[in-house]
């Protein structure tokens, strides 16, 4: 149940400190993967939660992962979804050590119940500013929501489960079109 050697990893996945390893023999997994169906298991457990504790009105995912996860929260609550990209990382450039947003927050929140959501709550830094961004353009409460959370790190206001491995999420995996295997192919 590993990672197939002919799968290619999209560029928004997080790439392993160390060399990732499965090991033999039911021994100790360095890397989780999530398939669909436990991704849409997370969702509705939260979207359930949620709606007990908060009430939301509208979703802003945080790109990229968190756009996958507030899509389908936002679907799951039948409330607007806004994406916007908050992110160290930029395409002409490296890392950076802050976050910065590239997009503006949706003027659309002002006044609305918000929950601001990203795949993986680590340091909260993203979250952080999404929320101090929210503030400004008048959001009338934020919660932070997040699909994993790391035991050290920062503690988002929903959360589907804590892990440390390196998760694999389904929107990772860029399939490899093989000419072999294609429609076209076959005459």
């Amino acid at each position: 149940e590993s990672i197939p050697s002919d799968v290619i990893l999209a560029p928004q996945a997080e790439a392993p400190r160390e060399r990732a390893v499965i090991e033999e023999g039911g021994g100790a997994r360095s890397v989780r993967e999530m398939t669909w169906s436990d991704f849409d298991r997370y969702v509705q457990s939260l979207a359930a939660e949620i709606r007990k504790e908060f009430e939301p009105q509208a979703v802003v995912g945080v790109a990229h992962g968190g756009v996958f996860v507030g899509g389908a929260l936002a679907s799951a609550l039948d409330i607007e979804f806004y994406p916007v990209r908050i992110s160290r990382r930029s395409r002409d450039k490296a890392a950076t050590r802050k976050p910065r947003a590239s997009t503006a927050m949706p003027k659309e929140v002002a006044g609305l119940r918000v929950l601001l959501v990203d795949d993986i709550a680590a340091s909260g830094d993203t979250l952080e500013l999404g929320k101090e961004l929210l503030r400004k353009v008048k959001a009338r409460a934020v919660a932070t929501v997040c699909l994993v959370g790391k035991d050290q790190g920062y503690e988002p206001d929903f959360l589907a489960l804590h892990e440390e491995r390196l998760v694999v999420f389904p929107w990772d995996y860029d399939l490899v079109e093989d000419a072999r295997f294609s429609p076209r192919a076959a005459k």
